[in-house]
């Protein structure tokens, strides 16, 4: 029996660093953050091993589509939230003209180990959304320098983050209920505040309200989901003391609660007002039409494409790292004018 031919695994496991790492190195590949001292250490062990490469498929591997993932951490709602599809119809018109194809990867909340995906799924970059300061994946990945943009914010500044100013958006949403006159206005939070997104638009809920002196405070956390935000408005319905208003942490959410609101046999907005988050594509051809902050998903989409392929083609980052878009308030038909409110202490 001959033999075996040595493999680039093997060569990544006797150099202790990954497959894709081999790769990038014998093949030059531009764009990568590799360390000097992992290089030498990778090409000492291609020659204790005396390996060589398949000139075929290293042959097809240089003519191959690139691809970057979308990494998407939790899996309840990829395929039917609104606003994921809008980022991706921004990614794709980005990823199509520089012929990069895009792996999406939805995870559970818990799974993030993205570097090992990213070498599953052989991706030279990952876009990541719905992720948090606390995840322990997100360090790892940051600490090795793999090509990566958030879509999101996180504290960590070194990362390349494309977002709004969730709490200044938030704080519209709110003036604009209070404006209407309402005085008991609930939220539900479309995620757990771990979340930046969710903790800074539930900061502009309660700031808004204290800045105009009123104290009713409902607050649910849903779960991404409609099914969640149903479940948290039903929780709201039950109360004594109903809210006159909601605010919905995103418009998925939004749409639970409409549907709880009206098996519940109320009306919107003539028993209760909803105002949402995001203005999904549907949002707008509900029963009434949801009044809601609209992001500018595609853009958003299209920046963080962008950024990464930019970084991956040698072209660079950017200095500035965090690129904050705008959005607008969307004022249609969910919330309804109460008595104005005078303003506090007068």
């Amino acid at each position: 029996m001959g033999k075996k031919r040595v493999s680039a695994l093997d060569v990544a496991e006797r150099a202790g660093v990954s497959r894709t790492t081999v790769s990038f190195i014998l093949n030059n590949t531009p764009g990568k953050i590799i360390s000097e001292t992992t290089r030498q250490r990778v090409l000492k062990a291609v020659a204790e091993l005396d390996y060589r490469p398949n000139e075929v498929a290293r042959n097809l591997a240089l003519t191959r589509h690139h691809s970057i993932g979308l990494f998407i951490c939790h899996t309840d709602s990829v395929f039917s939230d609104a606003y994921i599809i809008s980022l991706i119809e921004g990614m794709s018109k980005i990823l199509n003209k520089h012929r990069f194809q895009l792996v999406l990867q939805p995870l559970k909340l818990r799974q993030g180990d993205y570097l090992s995906l990213a070498e599953r799924d052989d991706v030279e970059g990952i876009i990541l959304l719905n992720t948090h300061d606390k995840d322990e994946g997100l360090a790892e990945i940051i600490k090795t320098g793999f090509p990566l943009v958030v879509i999101g914010t996180l504290s960590d500044k070194s990362v390349f983050q494309v977002d709004i100013d969730n709490y200044a958006a938030a704080r519209q949403v709110m003036s604009y209920l209070i404006g209407l006159g309402h005085q008991r206005i609930a939220m539900i939070s479309h995620a757990p505040r771990v979340y930046y997104a969710a903790r800074n638009r539930f900061r502009g809920y309660e700031d808004t309200l204290d800045e105009a002196g009123l104290e009713y405070r409902e607050v649910r956390i849903a779960n991404f989901s409609e099914e969640s935000g149903y479940r948290a408005m039903e929780e709201l319905l039950a109360l004594k003391d109903r809210p006159t208003a909601v605010f919905a942490g995103n418009d998925m959410i939004a749409c639970g609660a409409i549907q709880a609101i009206k098996d519940e046999g109320l009306n919107i907005p003539d028993d209760l007002s909803i105002a949402g988050f995001d203005d999904d594509f549907l949002s707008r051809y509900l029963n009434p039409p949801l009044t809601t902050m609209s992001l500018p998903a595609p853009s958003l989409g299209a920046e963080a494409a962008r950024l990464l392929i930019n970084r991956l083609t040698g072209r660079g980052f950017p200095e500035k790292r965090q690129l904050l878009l705008s959005p607008h308030l969307s004022v249609r038909q969910s919330c309804r004018v109460l008595n104005r409110l005078r303003p506090a202490g007068g």
